[in-house]
């Protein structure tokens, strides 16, 4: 297998919030990214649903509402894990 190296620009606080999770599951950022394309590949799809709700269609900022129910839905997904993700979103409320 070939590999190649490829530089994207991603939020600081994103990325550290997407390490906690991928370390909480066993694995580096970059074995996540990994798996998100290698998912992107074999479906041949994006390996979950995007939509605008009529707010994004308008404005292409996400609500904080929307982003209230994708940290939610992560929670769900997350259960049982070590990442207190009620307390990860309160200390990202208050630094803003």
């Amino acid at each position: 297998m070939t590999t190649t190296n490829y530089t994207l620009r991603i939020d600081e606080v994103d990325k550290r919030e997407a390490e906690r999770v991928f370390k909480a599951l066993g694995m580096n950022l970059s074995t996540g990214i990994n798996i998100y394309i290698k998912a992107v590949s074999r479906q041949r799809r994006v390996p979950f649903d995007l939509d605008l709700n009529e707010q994004t269609a308008t404005n292409t900022r996400i609500s904080r509402e929307d982003k209230e129910r994708s940290f939610q839905a992560l929670g769900g997904i997350l259960a049982g894990h070590e990442i207190n993700l009620d307390k990860e979103r309160e200390e990202r409320i208050l630094s803003k």
